[in-house]
């Protein structure tokens, strides 16, 4: 028999026993039970891998002490990481019984996230940073164990490896003592990792090109204006100038500018803001002149990109800071310019200041013993050596500052600036509240820096929201415990008896047996998504609708939530004005963002619905934005609406500078009325899952309708208004509603392109909510916030759809 004598046979075969026929179903069947198959054995197998995992790590487990250690590597990166897994290793070697397990969650902003994880949960690590910055907010709230015993024992102590405090720079220690009251007193809390002074690097290539000196150990702040000037003065081969200096205008460095003229924004408590003080405000307004009254002295202010650290790299900038070491790293690898650093400018007197981060031990720690050694052993002179050579920060023990390690050979030359500085810098003083820091930089940005606000209108909002902020009833205090056990009590009790109520009523129906058995079956195999959406979604909604009653520090254990009844709601529907503006910044968005999003997609849709060649690959490219990483779109945005070498503005202005206008800067002086208009024309890179929407009600619209209006003659537009546009109305109105929910809740693209700045102008009402619960760590304000969005969203949803009652076809009903 042939080779097609058998093909034959076969399909006779099958045509007989009917399988030709069943073919496609047969293959449909087959595909759908292997790829369910398939993902079955692909979720036991990351269980079991997962699984196993574990077990080995149980299994490996060296009986003993383990210690958990928190800390992240920011601009030191890998190296940093490498250096201190390597000293934990050697701990362990040193310690046995002793072990170690060390979580880094990346940069300073993920750590500061995991931490207030693992407090809530009441998992805390025993040892973890602390910037000194946040010292007294830790402190008031109980995270941190005071040290003070410890360093005692060890000074006494003539052991091996025992902490002599007395072989730290002073000023470094007592960056972290807080007496609850004023910062760098009274109790120590953490024992510093290393430190940094900070002054302004320079461009010695442009000082040269300049023809001015190099910045000496005594400059004063006239020497550096009259620098900025000369080099702002100068000119590349194309004609461009120059930049003299990047002065950023960060809380902590305005206030190192002010401790130079012997002043601060506070006074002995922060309760006497000083910062309206005639010599602060004549500093501070000098500030404001060299940026905004003269050309090319310093950076703008305007921009979004050419700002911060790497605005110096570009070469086109003399002077940039006030920085700390922690550039150095990044400024290493300048290779088309020469570089060093010079201190903080003398005002009236000599000042600086010391950022530091320590080594904090948790107070629910369970071996602090432990833990203290570990703090020692992290703080020792060649553990600090190691972490100098990476060039981010000032070893905090004298002899590792003194030692090659930090004063080596590599950039920049004038290592011994940063150590000259040290003997008259001062520990900043932070209340407990972090809303001052936010406070104070947002409204000095204002007025400093993109001034957008007149200075002395821009320290008066700063005076009036800090103000507020102590007066308010929240923040006194004497408020009773929440009573959770009670509450947990009324919950589970309420769950059961609706639970019982429902199985009897199950059980009371008067069902078919085989009824019965089919519905007992269906509710068992639906139980794991009950049971998973009663865990991992209804049960963390009812408790944040508790916790909107509550003041709770989100660092601290649910135990430790205060009653205030509608003390947040209070406080944010009548006293919080940040609250008010976040909510007319969304709102403006929504107004205009929804209209235009949809004009775009339905656009975009009749575009595409029409059949050329190629109309697949013009879909496809029309919905591929849609699926980009938020973040990423954020990234590029932020380039293009740069008011300085953005690629709109570039656009805008052949257009507009004919008629005696300029482009608006968007993030800046602007912001007030094209900030939200900014974001809105971003949101229209994300259209294409609307348009796709649009597309298929548009296909799904019977041809014969428009074919009988053609013949009859009406037009094109008549045939759109009267008939595409009535039988669209389901899908608009749902993309409609999509479309509002969404614009209520933008954040990414706020939190990454502006922060909220200038002001508070491009503070959407999530990014809002997110600084409370993540930044200000009032977790109980936050779900506050979230409760009234929910509300307003849903009051929206209803009246969008009670409105469209009367306006919207559906084909099926009859109105």
């Amino acid at each position: 028999m042939t080779g097609a004598d058998r093909v034959v046979a076969i399909l006779r075969f099958m045509a007989r026993d009917g399988i030709a026929v069943n073919l496609p179903r047969i293959v449909a069947n087959t595909v759908r039970w292997t790829l369910g198959v398939a993902a079955i054995a692909l979720v036991l197998w990351a269980f079991a891998r997962v699984g196993w995992r574990e077990l080995g790590r149980a299994r490996g487990e060296t009986p003993g002490t383990t210690i958990t250690v928190l800390h992240w590597s920011g601009e030191g990166g890998p190296e940093e990481d490498d250096i201190v897994e390597s000293s934990l290793r050697a701990f362990e070697a040193a310690n046995p019984g002793l072990h170690v397990k060390r979580i880094n969650p990346g940069d300073a902003g993920s750590f500061y996230t995991k931490l207030q994880t693992m407090m809530a949960a009441g998992e805390p690590p025993d040892i973890f940073y602390v910037g000194n910055e946040r010292i007294p907010s830790f402190a008031a709230l109980g995270l941190m164990e005071p040290l003070d015993r410890f360093v005692e024992a060890d000074t006494a102590s003539t052991a091996p490896g025992a902490l002599k405090i007395a072989d730290l720079y002073p000023q470094v220690v007592d960056a972290f003592r807080y007496d609850g009251k004023v910062a760098g007193h009274g109790t120590l809390w953490g024992i510093p990792k290393d430190f940094t002074t900070v002054g302004f690097y320079y461009n010695k290539d442009l000082f040269r090109k300049a023809g001015v000196p190099l910045p000496k150990a005594d400059w004063t702040w006239d020497d550096f204006i009259a620098t900025a000037r000369a080099i702002g003065a100068a000119k590349d081969d194309a004609g461009e100038h120059f930049t003299g200096a990047e002065f950023v205008t960060w809380p902590a460095m305005v206030r190192a500018y002010l401790f130079t003229e012997g002043r601060d924004v506070v006074g002995a408590t922060f309760d006497d803001v000083t910062i309206t003080d005639p010599k602060a405000m004549a500093a501070l307004e000098r500030l404001r002149a060299w940026r905004h009254d003269e050309e090319h002295a310093l950076t703008s202010g305007r921009s979004k990109i050419a700002t911060g650290s790497a605005v110096f790299s570009t070469g086109r900038v003399g002077m940039a800071g006030p920085f700390g070491r922690w550039v150095v790293p990044e400024y290493r690898r300048i290779q088309a310019f020469d570089w060093d650093f010079a201190p903080l400018p003398r005002g009236s007197e000599r000042a600086n200041i010391i950022l530091t981060v320590s080594w904090s031990i948790s107070a629910q720690s369970k071996h602090k013993d432990d833990a203290w050694k570990l703090v020692r052993w992290l703080t020792n002179v060649e553990g600090q050596k190691a972490q100098a050579r990476l060039g981010l920060a000032i070893p905090s023990n004298r002899a590792a500052a003194e030692s090659d390690a930090f004063i080596d050979k590599q950039k920049p030359e004038n290592d011994r600036g940063f150590l000259d500085a040290i003997p008259t810098s001062k520990v900043i003083n932070w209340p407990p509240n972090a809303k001052f820091e936010q406070l104070l930089g947002t409204n000095l940005d204002e007025g400093l820096k993109t001034g957008n606000k007149p200075l002395p209108e821009a320290v008066a909002a700063f005076e009036t929201l800090w103000k507020q902020e102590r007066e308010s009833p929240l923040g006194r205090g004497g408020f009773p415990v929440m009573p959770w056990r009670v509450l947990t009590t009324t919950i589970i009790a309420v769950t059961v008896v609706g639970a019982a109520a429902v199985l009897l009523w199950f059980r009371r129906r008067p069902l078919p047996r085989h009824e019965a058995r089919e519905e007992r079956a269906g509710f068992m195999f639906a139980s794991p998504w009950i049971i998973g959406f009663a865990v991992f979604m209804a049960f963390p909604v009812v408790l944040s609708l508790l916790l909107s009653f509550t003041s709770w520090r989100g660092l601290a254990t649910l135990s430790e939530a205060k009653w205030v009844g509608i003390g947040n709601y209070q406080q944010l529907l009548l006293e919080d004005s940040r609250f008010k503006t976040s909510v007319a910044v969304t709102l403006y968005y929504v107004l205009v963002a929804v209209p235009l999003g949809q004009l775009m997609a339905l656009g975009a849709a009749l575009i595409m619905n029409q059949k050329v060649r190629g109309i697949p690959f013009f879909r496809a490219a029309w919905y591929l934005p849609s699926v980009l990483a938020g973040v990423g779109v954020a990234v590029l945005w932020r380039w293009v609406f740069d008011s300085d070498a953005g690629l709109m503005n570039s656009v805008l202005a052949p257009i507009l500078s004919p008629f005696g206008f300029a482009p608006p800067q968007w993030f800046g002086a602007d912001a007030k009325t094209w900030g939200a208009p900014a974001f809105a024309i971003m949101s229209a890179w994300f259209v294409g899952g609307s348009m796709m929407i649009y597309l298929a009600g548009l296909q799904g619209i019977p041809d014969e309708l428009n074919e009988a209006a053609e013949v009859d003659g009406v037009g094109r537009v008549r045939r759109f208004m009267g008939i595409t546009l009535p039988m669209l109305g389901p899908v608009i109105l749902f993309n409609v509603l999509m479309a509002v929910i969404g614009s209520f809740q933008v954040f990414t693209q706020a939190f990454v392109m502006t922060g909220g700045e200038p002001g508070d102008l491009t503070r959407f009402y999530v990014l809002y909510l997110y600084n409370q619960g993540f930044e200000y760590y009032e977790m109980g304000y936050a779900s506050a916030m979230a409760w009234i969005l929910l509300a307003v969203v849903l009051v929206v949803t209803v009246v969008i759809l009670r409105s469209s009652a009367r306006h919207i076809y559906y084909e099926a009903l009859k109105k």
